[in-house]
């Protein structure tokens, strides 16, 4: 909570501090004389350095975004200034809710830069090994969360204030995946299955919607949801202090196995960390949603409608 509060204050003050100095804001809001010199990308500082990130892109897709016209923003913040009209591009993640608040234009990603992430459940063999029916269980629920599906389960959370276990919950009832009565765990499935998961509110969600499908299964399952992010979590894991959460196939593939090369082919680089965890950690990547959550540039409907891109390749021509 402290964080978002940080986050809306910050995103405040560059609200002013626009509005002092004279920005365009019927410029951005319209798209009326913008030229490639005054198209500003809002992006955090993160982005401007990382190796998926714009020098590369840049490279990738042969032209260079003038540095004058870069929005330094907080992380998680460039969503609301391209919806507000303080810029007109702007560099996030594909299932953030904001996007379809804001009713963001995705651009695609037509010469295949941002790498695959995407989430699937990761689970201990030794647990798969006494329960082998979880793999199954699992993928009636991966196969559901397509890239929409995901993105307005996380606009409830993150813009309309609900609870992670509630859109869990409700989400599961409604795809018929949970009954509404009280779940009962079964005496012959004695070991308990530690459930865990990441922070933020995707991976919250996540880790609800795998208590819960567990939990109506007969189950005996212990919450560990928001436990830590990567790096204390997977050694949690390989550990056995808890036995299963959901990882994405790119933070798998280059932050814990140190793979040095960009791979944006979603089975590709499922297939690489999945055969790479099973032979070094006895760890089983069980299937992967259809969301991508990699990596996205977004324009504002305003400018959509004025430009009518929906590649990013039209983007970069544009500034050639």
């Amino acid at each position: 909570m402290i964080r978002f509060k940080l986050l809306a204050i910050v995103l405040v003050v560059g609200l002013l501090l626009a509005a002092a100095g004279g920005c365009q804001t019927d410029d951005a809001s319209g798209g009326n004389g913008i030229t490639a010199g005054s198209m500003r990308l809002a992006t955090p500082a993160e982005w401007t350095e990382r190796a998926d990130g714009l020098p590369n892109f840049e490279t990738h897709y042969g032209f260079d975004y003038p540095r004058g016209e870069l929005v330094i923003l907080e992380l998680g913040l460039a969503y609301q200034a391209v919806g507000t009209g303080q810029a007109e591009v702007g560099i996030g993640d594909a299932t953030e809710g904001r996007i379809a608040q804001y009713n963001l234009v995705v651009l695609e990603d037509d010469k295949q830069f941002f790498p695959a992430y995407n989430p699937a459940p990761v689970i201990r063999k030794d647990i798969l090994d006494i329960y082998p029916e979880i793999a199954d269980i699992m993928k009636e629920l991966s196969v559901l969360l397509e890239l929409d599906t995901l993105t307005l389960l996380n606009k409830e959370v993150a813009v309309e204030g609900k609870q992670p276990e509630d859109v869990a919950r409700g989400f599961l009832a409604e795809q018929g995946l949970i009954s509404a009565e009280e779940p009962q765990a079964d005496p012959e499935k004695e070991t308990p299955i530690v459930v865990s998961g990441k922070t933020f509110a995707e991976a919250l969600t996540l880790g609800y919607l795998t208590v819960y499908l567990l939990e109506d299964r007969g189950f005996t399952v212990v919450d560990e949801v928001g436990l830590a992010e990567v790096a204390l979590i997977r050694p949690a894991l390989e550990s056995g202090e808890i036995h299963i959460y959901w990882e994405y196939t790119g933070t798998g593939l280059m932050n814990v196995m140190g793979h040095d090369e960009i791979v944006t082919d979603p089975q590709l680089c499922y297939e690489l960390i999945k055969d790479w965890d099973m032979d070094n950690n006895n760890l089983v990547w069980l299937d992967y949603a259809p969301a991508n959550n990699t990596f996205v540039l977004f324009i504002s409907p305003a400018v959509y409608e004025e430009y009518g891109w929906s590649k990013i390749s039209e983007l970069a021509a544009f500034f050639n």
